[in-house]
This record gives C-alpha cells, sequence and structure tokens, in this order.
C-alpha cells in the first residue's frame, strides 16, 4: 500500500536529458522521409542545438503553468471535483442508504437541517487522517474509476490541504510533467523540428487547458499515456535494460489503476509492438503483458462487484443527450483535439474554429505531400495507432454498454497529447520560419477559445460557488437553505456557504425523504426557506412542487443549470 510520504507529484525532468540523449532517435524514419523534412538546421553546430531547444520548452513551460495557474482560479469546484476531495480523504458520497457506515466516514443525509460545517467535514481529512485502504474502499462503494488519482491525492492533500488551489496543482503538476516527456516522443518519431510545436500545442490546447486545471484524473491519464509510449519506442529501437522494461511495466499498470480507458490506446500500442517489435522479442513483450496484469489484478479482480453495485448516479450514460445524433458526435470527438471546440464545456467562437480547422488542414496536405506513404511509416505508425484506438474507445464502449459516452470529451482525452504528437510531425514537414508562422496562427486562432474558458467561472456550467453565495445572502439564523442535489452538489454548496443559514439536503436517489412528512419536519418554524436545485441528475423535485404549493414564491434566481428559490410562508411568520 502506498505510503503519503511517497505521494508526491513528480518534478519535471531535466529537459537536456531529455533532449541532448537521443541524438540519433530520428534515424529510424530518416530512412523512409526526405533529410529535408527532418532537418533544416544550416549550419548552425549540433552542440548548440539542445540549448536552443531547451531554453524555448522551458519558456512553453513557464507560459503553460501562468496560463493554467490563473485558469485554475478562476472558478469554483464543480461536483465532480468535490467528488475527487471526498475520495481522497475516506468518504463515500455514492452508496445505497443501507450500506452507509458512518464511523468510515460514509455520507449520511442528516434527518434535520444542520450547520454547513457539518457537511463540510466529508471534504477534510479526518482526525486522525484516514487510511489509504479506506479510500479504496470509498472507491469501490461510490467511483466507477480505479483508484490510483484518489490514493495520490491522498497523500498530496495530507501534505497540503484540501483548498480549491490545492487541488487544482496537484493536476496542473502533472500536466506539466507531461511536456519533457511528450517532447522526446515527439523527437524520436518527427525529429527535432517537431519538438517545440508538440511541446506549444499541447501547452496552449482549449481541451488540454481545461482538464490540466480540474480536479480529476486526466492529466495523470495524458502523462501514464506518454510514458508507456516512451517506453515502447525505447524498447523497439533497443532491447534496453531493466529500468526501461520496468517503466513500461508500471507506466502500463498506472494507466489501468488511473482510468479504464486507458486500455484503447494501451491496445494500440501493444498492437504496434507486436506488428512491429523492432529490438524488442515477443516473448518479453509477452512477460511484461504478464507482470502489467499481476499488479493491476488486485484491483480488478474486485471490478465486476464494483461495477454491479448500485450507485446515485449509475445509470446516468444512458440517458441520451438533447439533439445527440451519434454520428456527429463521433465526428466532434475526432476534431475537437484541432478545432478547440467543445460544446458541452465552454461558448465556443465559430469562426475560430474554423480558422484551426483550415490551418491543420493545410499542415494535413502538407505532411501528406511530404511524406506520402511514409505518413504512416516508422515510429509515426504507432502515432496513428494510439489516436485511432482512444478515438475509437468510447464508440465500441457505447456499443457494448449501450451509453452515450461519444458525446462527453474527457472519455477520448487520452487522445490529446497524441493529436498533438502527430499535428507536430506534420508541422515539421515545414521549413522553420513557416512552421512557427503556421504554430503561431494556429494558437491565435485557439485564443478565443482559451479566453472563453477564462472568463467562464462556471465548470460544467455548474457555478456552484456562486449559487452558494446567492444562497447564503441576507440569510439569518432562521432560514434553511434546502438543497436538492446530489451529494457532491450538496457538499459544493455547504463547501462555499459563508451565512448563518442551516442547510438540509434532499438526495431524491436515496429515497429517504417524503413529501410532506419530511418537509414538515425540516420546515418547522423558518421564516424563509432557500429552495435550492443543483445537479441533480435527473432526479424530480417533489419538494419544490409541496413549496409552490404551500409557500409564496418571493424570489427566483438562475444560475446557468442552477436554479435558486426564496420560499416565504403564506399569512403567517413562519412555516
Amino acid at each position: 500500500m502506498l505510503k503519503p510520504a511517497c505521494l508526491k507529484v513528480p518534478s519535471i525532468p531535466n529537459f537536456t536529458s531529455v533532449l541532448q540523449s537521443q541524438g540519433s532517435s530520428a534515424s529510424p524514419q530518416g530512412a523512409n522521409v526526405p533529410n529535408e523534412v527532418l532537418s533544416e538546421d544550416g549550419n548552425q553546430s549540433q552542440a548548440m542545438i539542445p540549448w536552443r531547444d531547451l531554453c524555448l520548452l522551458l519558456v512553453v513551460v513557464g507560459l503553460a503553468a501562468i496560463v493554467q495557474v490563473n485558469v485554475a482560479g478562476r472558478s469554483g469546484l464543480w461536483a465532480d471535483e468535490v467528488f475527487s476531495l471526498a475520495m481522497a480523504t475516506g468518504h463515500s458520497l455514492e452508496h445505497p442508504a443501507a450500506a452507509a457506515d458512518s464511523a468510515l466516514g460514509d455520507f449520511v443525509e442528516p434527518d434535520h437541517p444542520v450547520p454547513a460545517e457539518e457537511f463540510r467535514r466529508y471534504l477534510k481529512h479526518d482526525s486522525p487522517a484516514a487510511s489509504p485502504a479506506r479510500v479504496v474502499r470509498a472507491v469501490l462503494l461510490s467511483d466507477t474509476s480505479p483508484p490510483l488519482y484518489y490514493l495520490l491525492l491522498y497523500g498530496w492533500t495530507l501534505m497540503f490541504g484540501t483548498s480549491d488551489t490545492m487541488l487544482r496543482l496537484f493536476s496542473i503538476g502533472w500536466s506539466l510533467a507531461c511536456l519533457p516527456v511528450l517532447a522526446s516522443v515527439a523527437r524520436r518519431t518527427g525529429g527535432r523540428g517537431a519538438v517545440f510545436p508538440a511541446c506549444v500545442l499541447f501547452a496552449f490546447s482549449p481541451l488540454g487547458i481545461y482538464y490540466s486545471t480540474e480536479g480529476r484524473m486526466y492529466s495523470l491519464l495524458w502523462l501514464c499515456v506518454l510514458a508507456t509510449t516512451w517506453a515502447s519506442l525505447a524498447l523497439h529501437e533497443r532491447r534496453g535494460g531493466i529500468p526501461i522494461y520496468a517503466l513500461w511495466v508500471v507506466a502500463s499498470a498506472a494507466g489501468f489503476l488511473t482510468h479504464y480507458f486507458f486500455v484503447f490506446p494501451w491496445l494500440g500500442l501493444v498492437a504496434y509492438l507486436f506488428i512491429r517489435p523492432g529490438q524488442l522479442s515477443r516473448t518479453r513483450l509477452t512477460v511484461c503483458l504478464l507482470l502489467t496484469g499481476l499488479i493491476a489484478l488486485p484491483w480488478y479482480s474486485k471490478l465486476p462487484e464494483s461495477l454491479a453495485s448500485w450507485r446515485i448516479t449509475h445509470d446516468w450514460l444512458k440517458w441520451q443527450p438533447a439533439g445527440f445524433h451519434r454520428l456527429a458526435a463521433s465526428r466532434e470527438l475526432v476534431i475537437q483535439f484541432f478545432s478547440g471546440r467543445c460544446q458541452y464545456l465552454w461558448l465556443d467562437d465559430r469562426t475560430s474554429n474554423l480558422a484551426a480547422l483550415m490551418l491543420f488542414g493545410i499542415v494535413a496536405v502538407t505532411m501528406a505531400w511530404r511524406l506520402r506513404i511514409h505518413a504512416f511509416g516508422g515510429q509515426r505508425l504507432l502515432l496513428w495507432l494510439l489516436f485511432a484506438a482512444a478515438c475509437a474507445g468510447p464508440l465500441v464502449f457505447d456499443f457494448v454498454q449501450h451509453t452515450y459516452t461519444v458525446a462527453f470529451s474527457r472519455y477520448a482525452i487520452a487522445a490529446l497529447p497524441v493529436a498533438c504528437l502527430l499535428a507536430a510531425v506534420g508541422l515539421s514537414c515545414l521549413g522553420r520560419r513557416t512552421r512557427l508562422i503556421m504554430l503561431a496562427l494556429i494558437v491565435l486562432a485557439w485564443a478565443p477559445n482559451v479566453l472563453s474558458i477564462y472568463r467562464n467561472q462556471s465548470r460544467d456550467w455548474s457555478p456552484i460557488r456562486e449559487i452558494s453565495h446567492v444562497a447564503c445572502a441576507n440569510g439569518s439564523p432562521s432560514d434553511l437553505i434546502l438543497i436538492h442535489s446530489i451529494p457532491s452538489g450538496v457538499l459544493g454548496i455547504a463547501r462555499y456557504a459563508d451565512g448563518p443559514a442551516e442547510l438540509a439536503s434532499w438526495v431524491g436517489q436515496l429515497r429517504t425523504r417524503r413529501v410532506p412528512e419530511s418537509l414538515n419536519a425540516l420546515t418547522a418554524g423558518r421564516t424563509r426557506i432557500v429552495f435550492v436545485n443543483v445537479h441533480a441528475v435527473g432526479e424530480p423535485a417533489p419538494e419544490k412542487e409541496w413549496l409552490r404549493a404551500h409557500a409564496a414564491v418571493f424570489h427566483k434566481t438562475r444560475l446557468d443549470s442552477g436554479r435558486i428559490i426564496d420560499f416565504r410562508p403564506i399569512n403567517s411568520a413562519t412555516f
């Protein structure tokens, strides 16, 4: 079991070692690609190039950190990020009411109004802190994701606290750690000319910025994909020593224990190594596969039981989104990495989306013209297999499970660094000056979407922080804030509550509340009821209809997907 002392976000490796150690790394494709495509360094000495690249890449890392930290501070947490904190502190939220064990930190819906602090405790470490085993238990009961991210976040929050900033800095750290690995993979697959474009595209991609600043496991997933890809290329080029084999196994196992959809790009990697093993024997690859399976087995042996368990949000992926068309959604799932558009996450600019697609189209045509069939040759075939597998994964999952994951960008998000690598290969086919101009134009085309992300003060159109502040405004101890939501939504409202009013939850899926009995008990003696409906995940709100029939609506407020209704007694001072 992992111990808190070893749970740290990795520091960014030295770029010099990443670049200088690969002086001949582009050689495998050199036989297939014209020399002018891979090198146009003129008469500048070879010794100078790594230092120039190092300086440029350090600038990219610095700018990426500045952008991500600023974006991360703009909005409060949304329900999924609140859920991350609850899991990392050992508190299960999504279990059936009858399965709750308060002694183990499980969420229990109070039968009476309570101060906000009573709910906030689910987002903090207990004193003494829960063990990692309790974190694993909470994940088994509540989540449909593996536990590695939560275990690492457990250690991080023990050291640095559970504030919004610390939660998101954890994700930003993993994202920045991806850049040196990305640079190395770009050098191997596209030559020196692909390194800088790959890092710039990854650092300033709207999707990359959005998910790098979210308190979820996506940036850790990218690092697992890139680390496994790097190790695969190293083993393909040379047999390598035990450390490279160990890295492949550990990175693969970490990916499987971070997100289940890691399996799709991983299968692309394995297929490539079986088709073109290079210096890696298939026997040794089989041994690596077996070792990876042994590491992941303890968790995956419990997977059938976990997936069969009832959860509050267990069927939400089987609900068809409004206006859904599978072919259109599949197309958007692929082009989102290049257009910078994601319709469910932020307001996009159609003109800039089209401009970005046109620029990438020019890059694709140039790559096809310069490389021809060699665009799919050598180690670049690995990138195509990775990208295709990551994008096809949601389609395959939907076909088998009758779900709608294809409508949500995060289920194909593992393809993002690979999309940047493929685009960088295309950009490396251009002359240096043309390449830099095209790269600058792409970043400018993405800029309106990045600004939209920055200006948006909510995630998933659920401004929980702002909703909580409105609900608490002008409050008094005799008020009641009644929250209709899932547990993570309730805890989010409580997290930002700043008034004297007590809170009551109404988690309809738990079936612990009754109309009118529960309402009579919750509202008795109150002078005002502030009803909040946010992130209810499709659950009807019968308590709202009862209040409409038995109280006067004093004021209504709408904040994106959130609803706030101020109810007052009729013909009396209290309810």
